[in-house]
C-alpha cells in the first residue's frame, strides 16, 4: 500500500507543533504507522543547516535571499531522500511540520522570483506533492504575541528567532502568500482557522484527514 504525504503550515505562532503532536498521537493510538518530521531538521544535515537558517547569524552579515533559498533546498534535498520517499515507499503516513509551501511563503516574501522557486522545486520534489496540507491560518498581530510568549518560556538559550524578529509587515506577506496557495490548491489546502480553541482546530484537522486515510485503505473509524 501507497503512503500518505501530509503537511501543515502556517505562519509563525500559528499551533502548527500542537497539532502535529495532536494528530501523530491519535494515529498512533490507531495503531497506523507513523513518522514525523520537520523543515528545517528533519535529517542530521537538516539539524546543522536549520541551526544556520532559524539562529541569528553570528557574524551579522545580511544574507541574500537566493542563498537562503539554497539552504532550504538543500535541507529539503536530504529530507526527501532519507526520510520521505523511503517512508511512502513502506506505506507509512508522513507528517512533516513546513515542506515546500513555507518556502515559496517565507522566501517569496523576502523577494525570491516566483521562477527560481520553480526551477529548484522541479529539480529537488521531482513532481513529489502532498496528499494534503493543513494550513492553520492566523493573523499575524495575534500569532507573533504567542510566539513571544513562547520564546520566553524557552528561555535565553532558544536561539532560533531569526524570523520570528522580521517586521510584522514581513508576517503580514508571508500570510497573504499562504492564502494565495490555499486558493490556487483548494483539493490539496485545508485553510483552519488557527484562533479557535485548540480542540476544534484539531476536529477541523481530523475531518479532512480521516477521509483521506480511509481513501488510501488505512482502518480510520
Amino acid at each position: 500500500m501507497e503512503g500518505v504525504f501530509i503537511t501543515i503550515e502556517g505562519v509563525e505562532g500559528s499551533g502548527k507543533s500542537t497539532q502535529l503532536l495532536r494528530l501523530s498521537q491519535r494515529l498512533r493510538r490507531l495503531g497506523l504507522p507513523v513518522v514525523v518530521s520537520k523543515e528545517p531538521g528533519g535529517t542530521a544535515l537538516g539539524g546543522e543547516l536549520r541551526h544556520l537558517l532559524l539562529e541569528r547569524h553570528a557574524s551579522g552579515e545580511t544574507w541574500c535571499s537566493e542563498a537562503e533559498l539554497l539552504l532550504f533546498y538543500a535541507d529539503r534535498a536530504q529530507h526527501l531522500e532519507t526520510v520521505i520517499r523511503p517512508a511512502l515507499a513502506e506505506g507509512k503516513i508522513v507528517l512533516v511540520d513546513r515542506f515546500e509551501d513555507s518556502t515559496r511563503a517565507y522566501q517569496g516574501a523576502s523577494g525570491v522570483a516566483e521562477a527560481s522557486l520553480d526551477r529548484l522545486s522541479e529539480l529537488v520534489l521531482r513532481g513529489l506533492k502532498p496528499r494534503l496540507t493543513v494550513l492553520l491560518d492566523m493573523d499575524p498581530e495575534v500569532s507573533l504575541q504567542r510566539v513571544e510568549v513562547r520564546n520566553l518560556a524557552l528561555g535565553g538559550g532558544f536561539a532560533e528567532t531569526r524570523f520570528d524578529e522580521a517586521e510584522l509587515d514581513f508576517h503580514r506577506r508571508v500570510r497573504n502568500r499562504f492564502l494565495v496557495i490555499a486558493q490556487n490548491h483548494p483539493n490539496r489546502v485545508a485553510l483552519i482557522p488557527a484562533r479557535n480553541p485548540v480542540d476544534e482546530v484539531e476536529a477541523s484537522i481530523w475531518s479532512r484527514v480521516a477521509p483521506l486515510l480511509r481513501s488510501a485503505g488505512f482502518g480510520v473509524d
